[in-house]
């Protein structure tokens, strides 16, 4: 494992400096003091790592999200909320992390990886499984990855901020896959709002760089 976090740690921050198109196994096999060939007995392809990468900042972010979501019942939309604002800021703030969500959420081999992984996530954390429409909200969530992905990468063309991609995201998901009235996604937008106010972006920023350090928990 410890192998393992090196490796992932050297190709986060490689990605985040020069982003993924121009990282080889190479480079992350040399900076990680390893052979290539060795390293792929890992990672046979960038894509794994990258999927590795994305399992792991998607895990802290949610975390994040739940230091700070201090409801006595917690709905999983609200954390959903909070979680794209928290991301998208992230993205907007640094240069670095933003290469990072930008493939993530825009390279399509990047995104089936990162689908299939947020599903496997969803049923591991019973995540909306209080919902009878489960299956239903499982594709609404697939729609709006690539939506919102689209959104962050058109920001600047659409005038959006964080909470915007946010609150549209939220918004499309839980009236077009729960068939929500709009007064109960209104409270869901209130309390991811609630959230966010809370939200130490700074700390948040910590968690991310500090991901893979010894101690912490690596998801793979």
């Amino acid at each position: 494992m410890q192998r393992r976090r090196e490796i992932l740690d050297n190709t986060f921050r490689l990605i985040r400096a020069n982003g993924f198109d121009d990282v080889s196994l190479q480079m992350i096999a040399e900076n990680s003091g390893i052979s290539k060939s060795l390293l792929q007995s890992y990672y046979p392809h960038k894509a794994r790592l990258m999927t590795d990468i994305v399992r792991n900042f998607f895990n802290t972010m949610w975390d994040q999200v739940e230091i700070n979501y201090h409801a006595p019942k917690k709905n999983p939309f609200t954390r959903v909320d909070a979680l794209i604002y928290t991301i998208a800021t992230l993205g907007m703030t640094d240069k670095g992390l933003d290469r990072v969500i930008t493939e993530a959420v825009t390279d399509q081999t990047s995104l089936d990886n990162w689908s299939r992984m947020l599903d496997e996530w969803m049923k591991s954390h019973n995540a909306f499984s209080e919902y009878s429409n489960y299956q239903e909200i499982r594709t609404g969530i697939a729609f709006i990855i690539t939506g919102v992905g689209r959104l962050y990468r058109d920001r600047g063309k659409h005038g959006l901020n964080a909470e915007q991609m946010a609150d549209y995201s939220t918004s499309s998901l839980m009236y077009g896959f729960l068939h929500a009235d709009p007064a109960e996604i209104d409270v869901v937008l209130e309390e991811g709002h609630r959230i966010i106010d809370d939200i130490n972006i700074g700390e948040v920023h910590h968690a991310i760089d500090t991901m893979f350090d010894e101690g912490k928990v690596i998801y793979s």
